[in-house]
């Protein structure tokens, strides 16, 4: 296939996932060939046997700026040695996503905050291109940066 007929095919492209309640509180999710439970819509307990759906939000956020800043640097001809991304995410008030009587305000996240920690060969600023790019190009930073207060950063390590 060549690749201007997989960029116009990409161009009209649309998911669809099946999900499935499994008992009280899980959810089974069916993409393609691919399979993964989800527990409560947010968890506050290590002790869950599921990632809850505001857990796999943030890690798919971190995928998309990992995968997204390998990829990008592969174009640049830049070597990656190592990365390691940490995400964490507050919601605005989780005790309305609990159900907690009189509790008000909005259950979804107030802020995220992202450091991309990178290892390289390649020097500081040309490291902070491609990070600009991969932000630029993201489909999940582009969806979130529109409801959430995001602080995206990058640090290079030695």
């Amino acid at each position: 296939m060549s690749e201007g007929l997989k960029k116009r095919d990409a161009s009209n492209h649309s998911w669809s996932l099946r999900v499935e309640g499994v008992g009280e509180r899980q959810a089974k999710v069916y993409s393609g060939k691919h399979a993964f439970s989800i527990g409560r819509q947010a968890s506050f307990s290590d002790e869950d046997d599921h990632p809850s759906a505001v857990e796999y939000l943030l890690g798919a956020l971190g995928g998309d700026l990992v995968s997204g800043f390998r990829s990008q640097a592969a174009k640049q001809g830049v070597q990656v040695d190592a990365l390691e991304l940490i995400v964490s995410g507050r919601l605005g008030n989780p005790l309305v996503s609990l159900g907690v009587v009189g509790a008000e305000g909005n259950p979804g996240f107030e802020s995220i905050s992202v450091t991309l920690y990178v290892s390289s060969d390649a020097d500081e600023p040309t490291l902070q291109r491609i990070w600009s790019s991969t932000l630029a190009i993201s489909p999940v930073v582009k969806t979130l940066e529109r409801c959430v207060a995001l602080v995206l950063e990058l640090r290079v390590t030695p």
